[in-house]
């Protein structure tokens, strides 16, 4: 496995001690390498931080998406049903209207 590919592991502190001595050595020589670095750190401290959020969903989510699906439902019938019953004009007039 390439040094590239351990960053995350090291990041993460799930590396061999082997492993992580081959990471620093290579770290120590390679500025590109320390960018990556500290871009998985970053990154890390951006997914803890997102754990950490307390996220609450709205009490009518449910129905706002059921209401939503309905709609979407019901005008994509809509678009069908003008469609069949004036042919081109229907689907025109469907496209006007967004139902399409």
């Amino acid at each position: 496995m390439n040094v590239e590919e351990l960053l995350p592991g090291y990041v993460l502190g799930e590396l061999s001690d082997a492993e992580r001595e081959q990471v620093r050595a290579a770290l120590a020589e390679s500025p590109r390498l320390r960018e990556d670095l500290a871009r998985y750190q970053r990154l890390v401290l951006l997914f803890v931080a997102a754990a950490a959020e307390d996220l609450q969903t709205p009490a009518d989510l449910s129905t706002r998406i059921m209401r939503q699906v309905t709609v979407q439902f019901y005008l994509g019938k809509i678009s069908n049903w003008t469609t069949d019953l004036f042919g081109l004009y229907g689907r025109a007039l469907a496209f006007y209207l967004g139902l399409r």
